[in-house]
């Protein structure tokens, strides 16, 4: 307040009008460097205020995404679960398939494996319930040649036309009882 009193000094109340001034400065005005301390504290809570704005935006979207991670996450286990389910299902009925199947023999895999999703449905169906696993399969097989047959007729090259000598000749008419007429 050096200042005050310089352009005060030759006045006759120079006291009395510098401690006027000094309350109302002290009422009405700020110093500066309070000021600037006030000014920059202001603006770097603005500066936190927008950081926390952006963060609580981040914050959000992060939580939108946490959440939508953890359905697909749910998802994904109700998705692995039920393919363990299916994948223990089958394992059970084909060994219920490969029991019913016994002995017999395919005439080929695909075959197999089109009677085993035959078999599959018609274990599930209204109509099958309370049956054997035997009797579904013979009803999804009757007359069909699903399977080899272990009495099929070997197969023997042809023999054409043979020549016989006289004597050869001779001897199977022997044999079968026949005469010979020369």
């Amino acid at each position: 307040m050096e200042w005050l009193k310089e352009v005060l000094k030759g006045l006759d109340n120079a006291q009395e009008i510098e401690k006027k001034i000094t309350e109302g400065i002290g009422k009405n005005f700020v110093a500066r460097a309070d000021f600037n301390a006030l000014n920059s504290t202001k603006k770097s809570l603005e500066v936190q205020l927008l950081e926390l704005q952006e963060s609580s935006v981040k914050e959000s979207d992060l939580k939108k995404r946490l959440e939508e991670l953890e359905r697909k996450i749910a998802a994904e286990k109700d998705e692995a679960i039920r393919k363990e389910r299916e994948a223990a299902q089958e394992v059970y009925l084909r060994k219920r398939f490969d029991q019913a199947v016994g002995e017999h023999k395919w005439r080929d895999e695909l075959t197999e494996k089109a009677v085993f999703a035959e078999f599959q449905r018609a274990i599930n169906m209204d109509i099958n319930k309370g049956k054997e696993d035997q009797e579904i399969l013979d009803g999804l097989t009757k007359d069909k040649n699903y399977f080899l047959n272990p009495n099929r007729p070997i197969e023997i090259p042809s023999m054409g036309r043979v020549s016989l000598t006289k004597a050869e000749e001779n001897k199977m008419r022997a044999l079968m009882g026949l005469t010979l007429k020369n």
